[in-house]
């Protein structure tokens, strides 16, 4: 077909589409072992040679005894954020907040996270109350909440989700990974940053 149109056959360039390089690897010349060898020679030449002896599994099973080990705490801490409803269904954003704590006992501060919002994004430290042991507790206390339950790096503001929430009832389908991609969008973020609440 391509003939028909006058062009040269011959002189295109033969390459594969990208992502199917390994297509091409034959198993039964050596081309494998040699692939194989050149790069244990190359790790050995740079010195570093890293595995990863973790797997799926076990991250998932860490990240989930993280989360039972703070959630009777992120219950309390989300009840007591909800008894400061203030007659719409939604918790009232209180000045105090965001006063730093009086007494002089030692807290952990959340310092440099992102702050999404509908309309705003923004990076803020957040400091802890001297009972908030997880960062997530000091979190909702502040009125966000992120999906990792030790290191969090971004944190989404419980209105957010509550009005997603509204929106998935009255459109149920609706997904949270559409809510997260309209708030990368809306925030001139790019849509990588939507695995972050799935």
């Amino acid at each position: 077909m391509m003939a028909d149109c006058g062009m040269d056959v011959d002189g295109l360039p033969c390459t594969a589409p990208p992502g199917e390089e390994g297509m091409h690897m034959s198993h039964a010349g050596g081309e494998y072992k040699a692939f194989e060898g050149l790069a244990e020679q190359i790790a050995h030449v740079s010195g570093y040679h890293y595995i990863d002896l973790r797997t799926q599994q076990d991250r998932t099973e860490n990240q989930t005894k993280h989360w039972h080990l703070q959630l009777n705490l992120l219950v309390n801490a989300y009840l007591n954020y909800r008894s400061r409803d203030s007659g719409d269904n939604m918790p009232t954003l209180d000045d105090e907040l965001l006063e730093p704590p009086l007494d002089d006992s030692p807290s952990v501060s959340l310092t440099n996270i992102e702050l999404v919002n509908v309309f705003k994004q923004s990076y803020s430290s957040l400091q802890s109350r001297s009972l908030h042991k997880y960062p997530n507790k000091t979190l909702i206390y502040h009125s966000y909440i992120r999906c990792a339950p030790i290191y969090p790096t971004v944190a989404v503001l419980l209105r957010t989700l509550a009005t997603y929430r509204q929106i998935h009832r009255s459109c149920p389908r609706f997904s949270i990974q559409a809510q997260v991609k309209s708030l990368c969008f809306l925030h001139d973020v790019h849509p990588h940053n939507s695995f972050q609440l799935s």
